[in-house]
């Protein structure tokens, strides 16, 4: 029972992380990436890329397009 519990509120984060991307690419036009860091879901733009690969945070093999959506959960596009 636990466990339907985790799927379900992990299933809640998703859809609201993608809702979240799909509304900052209305606003800001910039695409969006749904990405899993640390164990959340987190929603960032390029540059937050960039600066989390510069600190070391994701890999920087990230910097290249391809392999960035290869792991990303949803994408704006």
């Amino acid at each position: 029972m636990i466990k339907v519990w985790k799927r379900f509120f992990r299933y809640m984060q998703v859809r609201n992380a993608i809702r979240h991307a799909d509304r900052m690419k209305k606003l800001t036009g910039k695409q969006h990436f749904v990405i899993q860091v640390f164990n959340k879901i987190r929603v960032y733009d390029r540059s937050h890329i960039n600066w989390l690969i510069a600190k070391k945070v994701l890999h920087p093999r990230l910097k290249n397009h391809y392999e960035l959506t290869k792991i990303c959960i949803y994408y704006t596009r």
